[in-house]
């Protein structure tokens, strides 16, 4: 019996699963054939302690420690530029000041990103905090802490089924069956039909596809210098 099973193996998985592991043995059971397949691995990746709800900017804040240890190297300059379209002005002040952005010229935001339509775009503030996220590297440092500790990962694993046992859980997947103490739910979008297998009511969390679109920039400039653009 394991002290520690872990549904899902996105960064919400992994990370809890490498923490876990200093206090107990572990094992992560991930239905895709690899980490991160959904939404972990289909992010924008931009980390910035001021960018949502209270309680997202506080996660953040109370996570920046981890990147400076843990996830050393895992940042790297981006910056963020929130731009103010004609009809928008009450709501970019309100985000301007929600997040603790810089105003700057107009002059100054086309000098950043040449291609902005400086006619439709009024307002422009930006963040030289925000950094991008090397999300490969970040859950690879997170399974390496893990695995160090001797804990285990197992991919193609689909739960099919959870029982409450007498001293913890029974989890089952398609030919095999793990048991431990204590369970946690790390499923993402799909948590609320783990929660089911385990006789829990549901939160009403719906797996939607999530997409991008890569386009060339256009006029043969190069992007990478330019910060991410709201």
């Amino acid at each position: 019996m394991e002290d520690f099973i872990i549904i899902g193996g996105g960064i919400a998985g992994i990370s809890a699963a490498a923490r876990l592991s200093g206090h107990g043995s572990c094992r992560v059971l991930e239905r895709e054939a690899h980490l991160a397949y959904h939404s972990s691995g289909r992010s924008a990746a931009l980390y910035e302690e001021n960018y949502g709800s209270p309680s997202t900017i506080a996660l953040a804040k109370a996570g920046r420690a981890d990147w400076e240890d843990v996830l050393a190297g895992v940042l790297s300059p981006r910056g963020f530029m929130l731009l103010c379209l004609r009809g928008e002005e009450t709501q970019f002040e309100a985000d301007r000041q929600h997040m603790g952005l810089t105003e700057i010229s107009m002059a100054e935001a086309e000098a950043r990103v040449p291609i902005l339509n400086t006619r439709n775009v009024l307002r422009a503030a930006c963040s030289t905090t925000a950094q991008d996220i090397d999300t490969d590297l970040m859950l690879q440092r997170f399974a390496k802490l893990l695995r160090s500790n001797g804990g285990v990962i197992e991919t193609d694993q689909c739960v099919q089924a959870i029982e409450k046992i007498s001293n913890g859980w029974r989890v089952t997947c398609q030919e095999q069956t793990f048991t431990a103490r204590q369970l946690i739910n790390a499923a993402g979008a799909w948590g609320d039909e783990i929660a089911a297998l385990a006789g829990l009511a549901p939160l009403g969390l719906t797996p939607m596809r999530r997409s991008v679109a890569r386009l060339a920039a256009p006029g043969g400039h190069d992007p990478s210098a330019w910060p991410m653009l709201f």
